[in-house]
Formats: C-alpha cells, sequence, structure tokens
C-alpha cells in the first residue's frame, strides 16, 4: 500500500513538471507574443491617433492580406462575404472534356484528369497536337 502511494505521488510529480515545463513560453512562442504585442499597439495607436476613424475589422483584413503577400503570389485572403460569393460562384457541375494542356510547340496534353470523357476515351498524356 505505501509503495503504491509512493508511485502514484512520483507520478504525480513527474506530470506536474511535465505541465509546467510544457505550458513555459519557448523563446520562439515569447518572441511570436512580443510580435504580436508590437502589432496590437499600431493597431491602437492607428485607432487613437489616424485623421480618420478607422474600422478595425478592416485593420486586420489589410494585415492578414499583407502577411499573405509575404509568403508567395499566389497566396490570398477572402474576407467572410468574399468567401460566401466564391463558394457560391464555383459550386456547381462543371462541364468539358477534362484534360490539362499546355501551349509548348502547339498544344500539349499534360494529362487527362481522372473519370472524365477525355479519361475514359482513352486520351494519353504528352501527346503533341502541332500548330495547324
Amino acid at each position: 500500500m505505501i509503495m503504491n502511494k509512493a508511485i502514484v505521488a512520483i507520478l504525480c510529480v513527474m506530470f506536474l513538471f511535465q505541465t509546467v515545463a510544457l505550458s513555459a513560453p519557448t523563446a520562439a512562442a515569447e518572441k511570436d507574443y512580443k510580435n504580436l504585442e508590437i502589432f496590437t499597439d499600431v493597431m491602437a495607436l492607428i485607432q487613437s491617433s489616424y485623421v480618420e476613424e478607422t474600422d478595425t475589422t478592416e485593420l486586420v483584413y489589410g494585415a492578414i492580406r499583407g502577411m499573405l503577400e509575404t509568403l508567395d503570389p499566389h497566396s490570398s485572403f477572402l474576407t467572410p462575404d468574399m468567401y460566401v460569393d466564391m463558394q457560391a460562384d464555383t459550386h456547381g457541375e462543371f462541364g468539358g472534356l477534362g484534360i490539362e494542356i499546355a501551349i509548348r510547340t502547339g498544344l500539349i496534353v499534360v494529362a487527362p484528369i481522372e473519370d472524365t470523357p477525355a479519361f475514359r476515351a482513352g486520351i494519353k498524356s504528352e501527346i503533341n497536337y502541332p500548330d495547324q
């Protein structure tokens, strides 16, 4: 019985140390929090000192757009309204042959898309259709 209590006590102490170690902010997390603090300080300064009234949501959305622009030219941010519009625009069924093509020395079939008319017809990749 004493042995069981000792094992339970040791396990509890180990759990507490592990919890404290996991909850302690790492150097990277501290840097992230410092950068977020800079962001909120700048936002507060803009809101209190900018010549015109500002919209917090627009400031945050603008910051997000700026962050994504620093990643690559293909990443972008959609506001909730833009996302709903995009979903409506892209919802439904699409028709077509189902091939990915490229223009090199004429049209080249890069690949038929699986389960499309081109795929079912046996269209093969890298077929060159020279300009006529």
